[in-house]
């Protein structure tokens, strides 16, 4: 594996500013309430009036706040740990910062074009960018074609690959029969748009990671070498953004932002999907070594 020097400063440049971001999330500008507000289409929602995501959505605030704890608690240290065995030239610390900086990618990418702007505007962009290309020279790092070999036999290649389908189809589920379809029929806008212009997570989730999910499950399930690359990282990524969304919609639960009946129509499923993901991610990485040692799985 090629190591980048660089990756190193870029993780360090994304871990210091999101430890401001995600802290000024949490601790920033107390105080105020919610208030009304009428949008572009005409509609009164309520706005979260308090904190940094006071021009927020209840509902979005209060998802971003517990995305800040989970990036504190989780993601920073997953990043500062796989950013040093990388550095040492480990296939496995290589393999766990392209999920970490995978997950950096979507969460800054969706506070710089989703959340209301604010003064950490300026933040949310370095991290994305940051994000963006440590992840392209991540992946350069690795021999795709040998990658295959680093996994022993007994991985659950199959069972992988079919959790990495179905969570792709239900993630596509999730937004187009729960929230986008039903709002057409209905000549509304889904209640995650709100005061948004548009549905950024729902452009993200169903043109990008549906798609990922499902294309890269084909690939492992075809023994494609780039299958096993691209599973690892998004097995990374799910686990730590299904702690991301499984904490937002506790939260969201505890807060009265969401109904019982909304929790389990769009937190369950990703509760579930998050403790099977740890489930393979730990499989995963148990069945690889460091030194090309066996042929391609064939579970």
């Amino acid at each position: 594996m090629k190591v980048f020097k660089s990756i190193s400063w870029l993780s360090a440049l994304i871990t210091g500013l999101a430890l401001i971001a995600a802290g000024a999330g949490l601790l920033g500008q107390p105080g105020g309430s919610a208030f009304s507000f009428t949008t572009v289409r005409n509609v009164t929602v309520q706005l979260y009036g308090q904190g940094w995501y006071r021009l927020d959505t209840p509902l979005a605030a209060v998802g971003f706040m517990a995305a800040d704890v989970v990036t504190l608690a989780v993601a920073i240290p997953l990043l500062v740990i796989s950013t040093l065995r990388y550095r040492h030239g480990s296939l496995k610390g290589g393999l766990l910062l392209s999920g970490a900086l995978a997950y950096f990618l979507y969460n800054y990418g969706s506070l710089a074009f989703g959340s209301a702007y604010n003064n950490m505007f300026l933040v949310y962009t370095a991290i994305f960018s940051a994000s963006l290309f440590g992840l392209i020279l991540v992946l350069m790092s690795f021999d795709v074609p040998a990658l295959p070999a680093h996994f022993a036999p007994r991985l659950p290649r199959r069972g992988i690959s079919l959790f990495l389908i179905v969570s792709g189809v239900i993630l596509l589920l999730v937004w187009l029969v729960l929230s986008i379809v039903p709002a057409l029929l209905q000549g509304t806008t889904p209640l995650e748009v709100a005061y948004y212009t548009t549905f950024i997570t729902g452009v993200v989730d169903i043109g990008i990671v549906a798609p990922a999910l499902i294309i890269t499950g084909v690939l492992l399930r075809r023994r494609a070498p780039l299958g096993y690359l691209l599973a690892s990282l998004l097995l990374v990524f799910t686990v730590t953004l299904g702690l991301n969304l499984t904490a937002a919609g506790i939260a969201q639960l505890l807060t009265g932002v969401i109904s019982i009946g909304q929790a389990l129509s769009f937190t369950m499923p990703f509760v579930i999907l998050t403790l099977i993901a740890v489930g393979l991610t730990v499989s995963l990485f148990r069945n690889f070594a460091e030194s090309a040692t066996a042929p391609a799985a064939q579970a």
